[in-house]
């Protein structure tokens, strides 16, 4: 039998291609029981890829994996579940229809026989005792649509406890969470290696890495570039071993400047429930930030301003250039010269099935209209191509279909795709969601840019790295009302945070 230090799950030149792809260039690996083993790279680096084969999903090509020292071959993710390999996937996939208990249980019920009645009692208790235990303070029979995402994450991580994992994979674990939220969700993670499970921690937040794993292992291009205990390396070491490259130059918050001409007003605006009272200016070229927690209402007055139809506005006055306008939905403030980056890019944002082509053109076809109704394709063409070298979108051109790109580059598309809409007002809703430290930088890039041709940008976001490199002032939201503004130096992560949990300056 292996000893208590030795690997329990083993991964020995292990391969995989898709088609003429190589996802994986023979990765080896080994995960220890109670340790967290950060595995991180840049979008496409092979990490999906990886926990897909450790998850069951798909086959290597080649390679061997063992676990506890046996062979490993789950035929499936059930046998995966079956041999303790449990995964947390990034998007949080509980009923919301269902309560707190009835999702932990799920296909782990306990039941009567002979008929398979459900314990509901027993499913309480069991449910009660698991949350106890990990100092989670929520009533099981709580239905989970009225749950915050920071516990929706958690309830998600004890539903995996469930299934008695020996391995826990841990996909993006802390995405769309703030910073109070992921502190919570990072001391789950410690109490579950303390109890002896074996972890792996995959996550574009490099401070988490560093804070909550033990090892560290970097993928470049599908290969193995570094593998350490966290002790032994550092920040700088693992950014350019995911880039293969320093990150230098990299953008930061703009000296305090003084405002331009008021390119848009905001007075007064509320969506019963969700926003109170909001009113604000923004200036021409200023970056301006709202951030809050999750839940505070930053989305919603993002589609709020936007005119989005799945947010009633109860009251609200704006101007654009000091003229009174409606706003009143998608299609009037996109002729008044406003863009929304949507948070969700692939269910709002892109069409994951065409081409990058026909995503960019999208919005702007009537500009391609000729005689009896024909598109010119050879504007589209160039229009396409011309966008993808703007933004660096990597990718063997434009007709490549949008869902084989890596997050980060679907995020360029995206910007790529409103930015032909000659936007005066750029509303970005959580613009480096999910994409990896490289992408961020130059999505960061790219918004300076914006912002520099004399764009008004409105970043919502609860990522404060983003709102403290690229912000001219901040707004604070808490419980869908503005509660504090920052500007230039006093634009600080503790100030902010404060205004944020506390819902005062």
């Amino acid at each position: 039998m292996p000893a208590a230090d030795d690997p329990i799950l083993q991964c020995r030149d292990v391969s995989k291609a898709f088609g003429g792809v190589r996802a994986l260039r023979s990765v080896d690996m080994a995960i220890t029981p109670g340790r967290v083993h950060g595995l991180v790279g840049e979008n496409g680096a092979g990490k999906s890829t990886l926990l897909k084969i450790l998850a069951g999903v798909v086959l290597p090509d080649s390679g061997e994996i063992r676990l506890n020292g046996a062979p490993y071959l789950p035929g499936g993710t059930e046998g995966a579940l079956r041999q303790g390999v449990v995964t947390v996937h990034q998007d949080i996939n509980l009923i919301d229809s269902l309560t707190v208990a009835e999702n932990v249980l799920l296909n782990n019920e306990p039941q009567r026989a002979p008929f398979g009645l459900l314990r509901t009692r027993e499913m309480r208790e069991r449910t009660a005792a698991l949350l106890q235990s990990y100092g989670i303070d929520v009533d099981p029979g709580t239905l989970v649509s009225t749950l915050p995402n920071d516990v929706k994450k958690m309830v998600q991580i004890v539903k995996a406890t469930t299934w008695n994992p020996r391995v826990l994979l841990l996909d993006e674990p802390t995405s769309s969470l703030t910073d109070v939220e992921v502190a919570v969700v990072l001391r789950l993670v410690r109490s579950l290696a303390a109890q002896g499970v074996a972890l792996v921690f995959v996550s574009h937040y490099l401070a988490e890495v560093f804070e909550v794993c033990d090892d560290i292992t970097v993928l470049r291009d599908g290969q193995v570039v570094s593998s350490a205990p966290r002790a032994a390396t550092d920040l700088a070491t693992v950014v350019h071993g995911m880039l293969g490259r320093n990150l230098e130059g990299a953008t930061l918050r703009r000296a305090e400047r003084e405002p331009n001409d008021v390119l848009l007003s905001v007075r007064e605006l509320s969506v019963r429930g969700r926003l109170r009272d909001i009113s604000f200016d923004l200036h021409r070229g200023e970056i301006l930030g709202v951030t809050g927690l999750t839940g505070s209402g930053l989305t919603e007055l993002a589609r709020a301003i936007f005119g989005s139809e799945d947010v009633s506005r109860a009251s609200g006055r704006f101007a654009v250039d000091g003229a009174p306008v409606a706003l009143a939905n998608p299609q009037e403030s996109l002729r008044t010269g406003l863009a929304l980056l949507t948070n969700d890019r692939l269910r709002e944002g892109i069409l994951p099935e065409f081409s990058l082509l026909e995503n960019i053109c999208l919005p702007i076809l009537d500009r391609f209209a000729g005689r009896f109704g024909f598109l010119s394709q050879g504007g589209m063409q160039e229009t396409a191509e011309r966008c993808i070298a703007r933004l660096q979108v990597r990718a063997p051109g434009p007709q490549a279909i949008a869902k084989t790109l890596s997050g980060g580059n679907q995020q360029k598309l995206l910007f790529a795709k409103w930015l032909e809409t000659g936007p005066r007002i750029f509303l970005l809703d959580e613009p480096t969601i999910g994409i990896d430290i490289g992408s961020k930088f130059e999505i960061r890039r790219i918004i300076e840019e914006i912002a520099a041709t004399g764009v008004g940008v409105i970043l919502f976001s609860a990522e404060l790295a983003d709102i403290e490199m690229l912000c001219d002032r901040v707004l604070v939201m808490f419980r869908g009302a503005v509660v504090g503004e920052f500007a230039g130096p006093a634009i600080t992560r503790q100030a902010i945070l404060q205004a944020s949990v506390s819902g005062q300056v």
